[in-house]
């Protein structure tokens, strides 16, 4: 991936975190920070863009329905792009940026 192609998706991430509930913010990043995020196929995201709750073994992940969950199926679609890591940390700074301002 070259560097322009990695800064355009960091901009196509940012632009869809700002769309995020706190509810999805949180979920998303408790899947994230899970070691079961290694699990985590194409179909899965898929599967929450679709508003339906996946499972990573055993442990069920977005049972509620989420107003956002396009957005939180983009989330994990740049982590599976850009990795895990750079996503988690970027919603780290906007869920402690959230809570600050709450």
């Amino acid at each position: 991936m070259t560097d322009d192609l990695r800064q355009l998706l960091r901009e196509q991430l940012h632009g869809f975190q700002s769309l995020l509930t706190e509810a999805a913010l949180a979920e998303a990043l408790r899947l994230l920070e899970s070691p079961l995020i290694e699990e985590l196929t194409h179909e899965h995201v898929r599967e929450v863009a679709e508003y339906r709750p996946i499972e990573l073994a055993g442990e069920r992940f977005f049972e509620r329905a989420w107003t956002r969950s396009k957005e939180v199926s983009a989330m994990l679609g740049f982590a599976q792009l850009l990795g895990t890591d750079v996503v988690r940390q970027d919603l780290l700074r906007l869920a402690a940026s959230v809570s600050v301002t709450s």
